[in-house]
């Protein structure tokens, strides 16, 4: 979303216009807030990365389910946490939370994370219950953060929180399913990892990504969200797809799984219709940050369509358990969350950056770098998608070694931008004089 530097107003609020509150002097720089939550999600996914090197090396199943959990719930999590405030702050215009909530959500949540990491593959239920307490402590604190702010602000933007708490909801009862499961709970009426899987991924990374895309899409093409009326069809079916397909997984009923995959799907059109506008509408060539999140979601679409067919062909939990499953979790986790994230970590940071030091560039397109990036990208997910149902070994080995090349590049510049951001002091701004607008 583009930061758009608020107007001094008098102290008489002019007709039709109500008068913005003062700042909170206890409160951060927004540029702090992401940074924060941002150094704390990119370290777990450093993390995760290693400990999936780890099982290729090695071989023990429990670093495979380490390195998603650090991943996931250290790394995308975190960056849903700090974005989710920094977009919210940035709707409502209104300051950030207290420096001490913005503390307390990240040291309950690392904590939580690092908990449940220890107590998983050490078969301790009491580290399992304590991480997963602090989590949902964690989603609460989330919770409070956006509706203080929500409080705080004199505008109206009814989207501005909607779709993060939706997915804060959804990542509190996946969080129990995953509890449920750790400690070995019997349930015998469906299943309960892909009920777990439905709310962790549709409903809380799913419900941040596709809201977000809403305002920050439009703000990488430099336009406005062409058609805003679809927004909320797109919020109900999005939310109902992913709580309909949960509860069609835990219960074992074809029939709702089937709905909630076509109801995720619906949604998914929805959305690309707006991003779609944007493309076309786009005053100036786009950088690489925004072409890697238009391509995650052509690889989202892509994913639900494999899921549905497969479910309208088997049964509505085959893409939970049966032969497609690797294609259908490759296409939404790797391609659509894992580039989204890389689009999104790229433009953040260097926005990031150039507030803290105004004597920064952000990077403009690079037509020759970014075509062959995008190109690995692509095949780094649809080379491995296609092999792996057809049982071709050398897919695999491909995708691996092109999830490498791409990981490697991507996650060198985002280092990069990180460490620039870093090392550059905030800039402080004198106090605007009063002016009239």
């Amino acid at each position: 979303m583009a930061f758009v530097r608020p107007r001094a107003v008098t102290s008489e609020p002019t007709p039709g216009r109500c008068r913005r509150r003062p700042t909170d002097p206890g409160a951060p720089r927004p540029s702090d807030l992401l940074a924060a939550f941002f150094v704390c999600g990119v370290s777990f996914l450093a993390a995760g990365a290693t400990a999936a090197i780890a099982h290729e090396l090695i071989g023990a199943p429990w670093l495979r389910w380490l390195s998603l959990h650090l991943a996931m719930l250290g790394g995308v999590s975190q960056l849903i946490l700090g974005a989710g405030q920094f977009f919210t702050g940035a709707f409502l215009a209104t300051s950030p939370p207290s420096r001490r909530l913005v503390g307390a959500q990240l040291a309950v949540w690392n904590s939580g994370v690092i908990l449940v990491a220890v107590g998983v593959p050490s078969g301790d239920p009491a580290l399992v219950d304590a991480g997963a307490a602090l989590v949902a402590v964690g989603l609460v604190l989330f919770a409070a953060a956006l509706r203080g702010m929500q409080r705080r602000s004199l505008q109206q933007a009814r989207w501005a929180v909607r779709w993060y708490q939706a997915c804060a909801a959804c990542l509190g009862a996946g969080a129990l399913l995953g509890v449920a499961m750790a400690r070995g709970a019997a349930w015998p009426y469906g299943s309960l990892l892909g009920a777990h899987l439905a709310l962790n991924v549709a409903g809380w990374m799913g419900t941040a990504i596709v809201g977000t895309l809403h305002t920050f899409f439009p703000s990488l093409t430099q336009t406005r969200l062409r058609r805003p009326g679809l927004q909320g069809p797109t919020f109900v079916l999005w939310t109902a797809g992913a709580g309909t397909l949960a509860g069609g997984a835990a219960f074992g009923v074809d029939a709702v799984m089937l709905a909630g995959w076509l109801g995720l799907g619906l949604a998914a059109g929805l959305l690309c219709v707006n991003l779609f506008a944007s493309w076309r509408s786009a005053p100036v060539a786009l950088a690489l940050p925004a072409r890697l999140i238009a391509l995650a979601q052509v690889f989202l679409v892509t994913g639900i369509l494999v899921a549905l067919a497969v479910a309208v062909g088997r049964g509505g939990g085959a893409p939970f358990v049966g032969e497609a499953r690797s294609s259908v979790a490759i296409l939404l986790l790797v391609g659509w969350v894992g580039l989204t994230v890389a689009g999104s970590l790229l433009h953040l940071l260097a926005v990031l950056g150039r507030v803290r030091d105004l004597r920064r560039v952000i990077a403009g397109p690079r037509p020759i770098g970014d075509r062959l990036l995008l190109t690995a990208a692509s095949a780094m997910v649809i080379v491995p998608a296609l092999g792996d149902p057809a049982g071709v070994r050398v897919a695999g080995t491909a995708g691996r070694t092109l999830a490498v090349l791409v990981a490697g590049v991507l996650g060198g510049r985002v280092a990069m931008l990180l460490i620039r951001a870093l090392g550059s002091s905030p800039q402080r701004r004198s106090p605007a004089k009063t002016r009239s607008p």
